[in-house]
């Protein structure tokens, strides 16, 4: 018995890499991507610190993620926000 050969297409974002079957879900997705700076989202801010984690001591579990504008990050990243700055590389 021999194997049949399939191609299947997949959508990626640019971004984060993820992949989808359906380009109308591809392209929802980039259009609210974490990584896509275009949404002015927290992951592509300068004001944001990224999860840490080594805490302080071995019993610590280490530092969440923050923004060092005061934004509280525990109930969720943002997009579009207005404290946004483009990282300097």
């Amino acid at each position: 018995m021999t194997t049949i050969r399939l191609v299947v297409t997949r959508h990626q974002c640019p971004h984060c890499r993820r992949t989808w079957a359906k380009r109308s879900a591809a392209t929802t997705h980039v259009a609210r991507c974490w990584q896509n700076p275009e949404t002015r989202g927290c992951k592509t801010c300068t004001h944001f610190e990224p999860a840490d984690p080594d805490g302080p001591y071995p019993e610590h579990p280490g530092w969440p993620e923050s923004c060092d504008q005061e934004r509280d990050l525990t109930t969720g990243l943002r997009t579009n926000c207005p404290s946004w700055q483009q990282p300097t590389t």
